[in-house]
């Protein structure tokens, strides 16, 4: 699995590929973000036609912000993990809780969490994976819970795995690798995280800071 960092500021969307022409593409921004992504992937030499998933890694708004936008120019389907489908469609969920001082600075300046409504309701994961080898990908999608309930990370059999923001910078898009520093279920994180490195990752792409290897995730475990 070949990954591609696209960033979009604070956070990073990822653009996946394998074999074939299949592409899959992992988050989709804040608000506004959708024309971004496309000429940022075919900036990159990719056509975006050929991006056949969309994977959120969860629901928050900038990583499923600009999905609706992307929706209105692919063909593609979205997977979202259960227990986040209800972020997106305006439920109120149990808000973001702080783990750490920095944390609770940030929260205070983080607006409400408001993401465009989408015309198709996204497929949803409920089983414990979702193999990736049908969209040309030797990887699957895994439940992380932590961050929030219905976290997703993508792990691949050539030593990548993207987490979105089961682990971020310790200042959030800078430092060394910690625990995010919100989570909806803060005693996950830890079994999470060692799912993660069970796959043997080498390069572990996060949505805040990173890349990372191994050891930096080895680090934070309790």
């Amino acid at each position: 699995m070949d990954v591609v960092p696209i960033s979009l500021g604070m956070v990073k969307s990822f653009l996946l590929s394998g074999r074939g022409k299949e592409l899959v593409l992992v988050d989709a921004g804040n608000p506004g973000d959708g024309p971004r992504i496309i000429k940022k992937v075919e900036e990159a030499g990719y056509r975006t036609k050929d991006i056949s998933l969309i994977v959120l890694t969860h629901g928050h708004r900038d990583h499923a912000g600009g999905l609706a936008e992307l929706a209105g120019e692919l063909s593609a389907k979205v997977l979202v993990g259960s227990q986040d489908l209800g972020k997106l469609t305006g439920e109120k969920g149990p808000g973001i809780q702080p783990t750490r001082f920095l944390g609770r600075v940030f929260k205070l300046f983080l607006p409400e969490e408001e993401i465009p409504p989408l015309s198709e309701e996204p497929e949803v994961i409920e089983e414990e994976r979702v193999s990736l080898n049908g969209f040309g990908i030797d990887g699957e999608v895994i439940p992380a819970p932590g961050h929030t309930s219905g976290s997703l990370a993508v792990v691949s059999e050539g030593g990548a795995a993207v987490i979105g923001d089961l682990v971020m910078g310790r200042l959030l898009v800078f430092g060394r690798a910690s625990i995010p520093v919100f989570a909806e279920e803060p005693e996950k994180l830890n079994e999470s995280i060692r799912k993660v490195l069970s796959y043997n990752p080498e390069v572990v792409y996060t949505s805040h800071a990173g890349p990372f290897e191994r050891e930096d995730l080895e680090g934070i475990l309790d």
